[in-house]
């Protein structure tokens, strides 16, 4: 039996619990075969002897670690804050722990050296690009893997992404079925499928509605808060400005927003602003933004599931799933429903 200096063994606590020690190691691991109420009563002799099981002999026992490997860039952008605590939330829902790696500062070398490590039981990839090797390092580490919000055409392996095209695509369609002609587009560089769909997706929706948009109202731009300030002063300040502007990322409309008041420009009665994300800033009374929804838990949770089908069955087919992304409209659109 354990003494003062000794913790409790599992042996101790099956003795203790009247099981056996493959009982306990059943509650341990949350066998589904073990009755209520021998788990209850295990559960409360766990409790009682302030038992925390060793992870490092579970993992050399099970082949298991019961942690998730996360690769995440810009995390303290609103929209990748929002989308790495709902990966933390429901990934403790289910039992399993987070390691988070900030590929943003970290060299592509030190990563991949972390992939074929195996620390982990599976990867979260979230920040996915085409120049990137992260993520078929990953797939071909073995590894389950899955990747969440961006995803790579192509790519055997499973993902789950928003619907960035049909939802850039409402947008644009919301905005001339409003009668705005004149229409702004602050865009970024085309790193992965996210950026491009928002993009493409917006620009077919004024085509179809035979609405050209103009070389000098497109600004390609970076991702901060600054750069959408600085888009707002290039069109704004321009001799005709746009009457409406859809921004690829809700932090681009952001400083757009903040640009327009500081040129004195009033929104939505001089300029019409929609966003992409739905981050919780956009229903700030400060922002008041329409924005096209990034459905972050649903995208989290189908991206977990399918993490935990893989590492169960590591034979399972691929599986590519898109959520839709419906509009939100707000004040920046002047409460405005069309259509």
């Amino acid at each position: 039996m354990a003494g003062p200096d000794r913790p409790p063994t599992s042996r101790d606590l099956a003795r203790l619990a009247g099981v056996s020690q493959a009982t306990v190691s059943r509650v341990l691991t949350n066998s589904p075969r073990v009755s209520p109420d021998t788990r209850a009563r295990v559960l409360q002799v766990l409790a009682e002897a302030n038992y925390t099981p060793n992870a490092l002999a579970r993992a050399m026992k099970t082949g298991r670690t019961d942690t998730i490997g996360v690769f995440m860039t810009r995390v303290t952008s609103p929209f990748h804050a929002a989308l790495l605590d709902e990966i933390g939330r429901l990934l403790g829902e289910v039992g399993l722990h987070m390691i988070l790696w900030n590929i943003e500062h970290d060299p592509e070398e030190s990563v991949s050296k972390v992939i074929q490590q195996r620390l982990v039981d599976g990867f979260i990839l979230t920040s996915a690009t085409y120049t990137s090797k992260l993520h078929t390092i990953a797939v071909a580490s073995g590894t389950p893997t899955v990747l969440i919000h961006r995803g790579i055409d192509g790519l055997d392996c499973d993902q789950v992404v928003g619907d960035n095209w049909q939802g850039a695509f409402d947008a644009g369609r919301y905005l001339v079925e409003a009668g705005h002609r004149d229409i702004g587009l602050v865009t970024l560089e085309h790193t992965g499928n996210t950026s491009r769909d928002r993009d493409l997706g917006f620009r077919a929706a004024l085509a179809e509605a035979g609405v050209s948009v103009k070389n000098r109202n497109v600004i390609t731009t970076n991702v901060a808060h600054a750069d959408g300030h600085a888009a707002a002063r290039q069109l704004l300040s321009a001799k005709k400005p746009p009457t409406a502007i859809y921004t690829v990322t809700d932090l681009l409309a952001f400083g757009l927003l903040d640009g327009a008041r500081a040129l004195g420009v009033t929104v939505p009665d001089d300029v019409w602003v929609v966003g992409f994300d739905n981050t919780e800033m956009a229903s700030w009374e400060a922002f008041d933004l329409t924005s096209v929804n990034q459905p972050v838990h649903d995208i989290v949770k189908a991206g977990i599931d399918l993490l935990r089908r893989r590492i169960a069955d590591p034979t399972a087919k691929p599986t590519i799933l898109t959520l839709p992304c419906p509009l939100v409209i707000r004040g920046s659109t002047a409460h405005t429903v069309v259509g």
